[in-house]
């Protein structure tokens, strides 16, 4: 008994011995976020465990992981320039879902100059440039359902005009430029080749960090040929590891999902996804004037859009490695997206459509190489690029013709075919871009960027209807742009820097088009000829910013500029816009002065003046005119010879804590004709000389307000309420000179007002938002009185983890 006893006591000893270094090593992990005061998110702080080497610095949003760690008590010292260093227990367990920890620091007295600069994030270090230039935090919309438009519209001196609901086509208008007078990037890297399943009001906000919107002078790093300005789209890149997955859906059958991942390990390998779906019937309420009946006589109609369906899907992967001897970062690429849309109006409301269609592909390999310190310290290269595959097509088959209520009106007689235009075209536009950018910092007050930035197009038209017509066959046109710059920049101080830069612009294009300037939509094959336009010119420009204090900034520049014309100008967009293969290039005189003042009292209460001033003066100004093609419209870009442009902006946000944010915003941009003889002839003024240019918002202000109750239903939750009102002041849309005031069509005075509440736990990892858009269900319109969506409603959900 006793040695059975004794064989027993062995056994569990040697069970208690084996066991007890399972139990050792059960680890845990913790995550936080490192605070100030105000509850501020504090970047780059350093956080230390147990007075070890273990640890890891917050990311720029001020968030910490630590993995692996052994439960039980742990110390952690966290320290960050400009703060005080503090020494905090905390407790590790082996939950799965463990509190969020905020750990919050309190600010030195004697700053230095040189803490508000490094305790900045990446945000406000870009706001701060000398460049005028405004930036969106997007990581503080992502709950929403925005897109990348919806989010710009807030920005003093934007308007983002669309022509419908979801997927619809889209004006940007930037001080008083719109159009292609605009260019938006993503990561430095032009957007313009990424076919239509990619475009501005169907990018979800998830997928910006940050942008960045440049008024007037554009850095040369982004190699642009951009007249009134620049967007400059931020994402994560990959440089932590996280997941965003959302799902959203609103009124109208509106479904939009999303998920944006990034994976990084220890031996430099990094992975990313991003993929995009967005589906919408678009069959929202619209009030058309007048309508028809069958005696002749007219009447008010209130109806819904019946033929508006649109869906696109976007994703995009990469693969690749950093922190390399060879490369930084080397990723290669590949986006393929693809969309659908029903084309329901043309480019006013009189023209209906019930079966017309649009769609195609986007198949866009790319490559991106950064190497720094490349041979030579603080010299640095970045190259990519990317090519377009893709193709578009425009279907316009059915013998119908519709009007609001959705009835074909086209007699039964009739053998018209094509509601527009007979039309069942593929068009290859197959373009690419090639970006390389060197930059070289001498030592702390010189530094140099020279930036090459070259694109390519050759479209390919294809007859789909199989009428054996085969005169277009192998007469694709093309279009070669390159835009050379290089600039200085001079620190003298902390307190000022100025860039000086210049710019070599370079474009070639050849095509075989309509010679005899016909607005038939299929002229005769005499009418056709081969034409060649090749140009080179110049821009140059500078830009300066001095810091009075640390909270007062004033910035001046001027350009310069030049904008050549896109391909889609020069040959058409194959849709609502014939080209125009006679357009000069833009050129532009840009001044910008602009002042910020952002003073805080206590570290609670947190003001923001930003204002500025603008003047510009164009010469071949581009702009589109209407014109009739058989029974509906249609739009040309034409040169305009002088234009001129005095604007001014007013910003003005106050912030308690991180508790309650409101502001507002005012713009007033005065585009004028200064073209005082038009046809070639010096003896006859313009009836339009000294008009403001029409269809073009020109007074126009935005207001925010939100408040948070943090440690809403647990420590880690917050419920935030927000209110948004879009205001408009009433606009012509064609000139004011012409026509009698009674008859003349004005775009009235909108107010939009949206509210949402948005509910976030677990530290963020959870986020569920609610909203409704157009609250008042308001009439809003846009450029040539389109309407835009009635009231509606949407729910989101987000997840979050990072730092997986």
């Amino acid at each position: 008994m006793l040695k059975k006893h004794n064989q027993a006591l062995r056994l569990l000893t040697l069970f208690l011995l084996f066991c007890n270094p399972l139990f050792a090593q059960q680890k845990g992990f913790l995550r936080g976020s490192i605070e100030n005061s105000a509850g501020e998110k504090i970047p780059n702080a350093s956080i230390v465990l147990n007075n070890s080497h273990h640890g890891q610095h917050a990311d720029n949003e001020g968030n910490f992981h630590l993995k692996n760690l052994h439960t039980g008590s742990h110390s952690l010292k966290v320290s960050a320039i400009g703060y005080r260093t503090i020494t905090q227990k905390v407790t590790v367990n082996n939950q799965s879902e463990p509190a969020l920890i905020r750990i919050r620091l309190e600010a030195l007295d004697n700053k230095l100059d040189e803490v508000n600069v490094s305790g900045k994030t990446e945000t406000q270090k870009a706001a701060q440039q000398a460049y005028q230039v405004s930036v969106i935090d997007a990581k503080k919309l992502h709950n929403t359902t925005l897109n990348i438009a919806s989010a710009l519209n807030t920005v003093p001196g934007i308007r983002v005009r669309e022509s419908g609901g979801l997927g619809s086509s889209t004006e940007f208008s930037l001080n008083g430029f719109s159009g292609n007078q605009v260019k938006f990037f993503i990561d430095g890297i032009p957007m313009e080749n990424m076919g239509n399943a990619f475009r501005i009001n169907n990018i979800p906000i998830n997928l910006a960090e940050r942008i960045e919107v440049y008024k007037g002078v554009v850095p040369v790093n982004l190699g642009a040929d951009a007249l009134g300005g620049a967007i400059n789209i931020v994402t994560n890149s990959g440089k932590t590891s996280y997941l965003d997955a959302s799902y959203s859906y609103g009124s109208f059958n509106t479904h939009k999902t999303s998920v944006n991942l990034a994976m990084n390990n220890k031996k430099g390998f990094t992975f990313m996804l991003n993929a995009l779906q967005n589906y919408s019937d678009n069959n929202y309420w619209i009030e058309f004037e007048t309508e028809y009946d069958a005696s002749g006589q007219l009447y008010p109609v209130r109806t819904r859009r019946f033929h508006d369906r649109y869906r696109n899907e976007m994703v995009m992967l990469a693969a690749g490695v950093r922190h390399k001897a060879w490369a930084d970062q080397f990723l290669v690429g590949i986006d393929l997206g693809e969309y659908k849309k029903d084309i329901q109006n043309g480019n006013t409301m009189e023209d209906v459509f019930g079966k017309r269609e649009t769609k195609g592909i986007t198949i866009l390999p790319s490559i991106k190489y950064l190497k720094r310190n490349l041979g030579l310290k603080n010299l640095d290269l970045n190259i990519s690029g990317n090519f377009n595959f893709g193709y578009d097509r425009t279907i316009d088959t059915a013998a119908a013709r519709y009007n609001w209520l959705g009835t074909n009106i086209l007699p039964s007689s009739s053998t018209k075919r094509g509601e527009r235009s007979l039309t069942d075209s593929r068009y290859h536009n197959n373009d690419g871009v090639f970006t390389a950018n060197l930059s070289y910092k001498l030592d702390d007050k010189h530094s140099f960027v020279l930036n090459n930035n070259y694109t390519t197009l050759r479209r390919v038209s294809k007859n789909l209807l199989g009428d054996n017509d085969t005169f277009f066959d192998n007469k694709p046109g093309s279009v070669r742009k390159n835009v050379l710059g290089l600039s200085y920049r001079y620190d003298y101080s902390k307190k000022w820097n100025t860039i000086v830069f210049a710019k070599l612009y370079q474009q070639n294009s050849r095509a075989f088009v309509d010679t005899t300037a016909s607005v038939d939509p299929v002229p005769s094959h005499n009418a056709y000829a081969w034409q060649s336009s090749k140009f080179t010119t110049q821009g140059y420009g500078v830009a300066s910013t001095y810091f009075f204090r640390d909270d007062l900034q004033l910035r001046a520049s001027y350009e310069h500029g030049i904008r050549v014309p896109t391909s889609n100008e020069l040959l058409g967009n194959m849709n609502t816009m014939s080209g125009n293969f006679t357009l000069k290039p833009e050129k532009s005189e840009n001044v910008n002065l602009g002042v910020i003042y952002s003073p805080s009292i206590n570290n609670t209460h947190f003001l923001t003046f930003d204002a500025a001033v603008l003047y510009r003066y164009s010469r071949d100004f581009i702009r589109p005119r209407m014109q009739r093609v058989q029974a509906s419209t249609g739009l040309q870009m034409v040169n305009l010879r002088d234009v001129d442009n005095k604007g001014v902006e007013l910003s003005i946000r106050y912030r308690y804590k991180n508790i309650f944010n409101i502001g507002s915003n005012i713009s007033y941009q005065n585009l004028i004709n200064q073209t005082k003889y038009e046809g070639g002839t010096d003896d006859m003024v313009s009836i339009v000389y000294k008009d403001r240019i029409p269809n073009m918002p020109y007074f126009f202000g935005n207001t925010d307000a939100y408040y948070s109750f943090n440690n809403f239903m647990g420590t880690d939750g917050s419920l935030t309420l927000g209110y948004q009102l879009y205001y408009t002041h009433e606009y012509f849309e064609s000139w004011p000179s012409l026509g009698t005031k009674s008859k003349k069509v004005t775009i009235p005075t909108q107010w939009n007002h949206n509210v949402n509440l948005i509910y976030a736990f677990k530290g963020g990892k959870y986020n569920v938002t609610l909203e409704c858009l157009n609250m008042t269900d308001a009439l809003l319109y846009d450029h040539f009185k389109l309407q835009k969506p009635s009231r509606s409603f949407n729910v989101k959900f987000r997840y979050f983890l990072f730092n997986m």
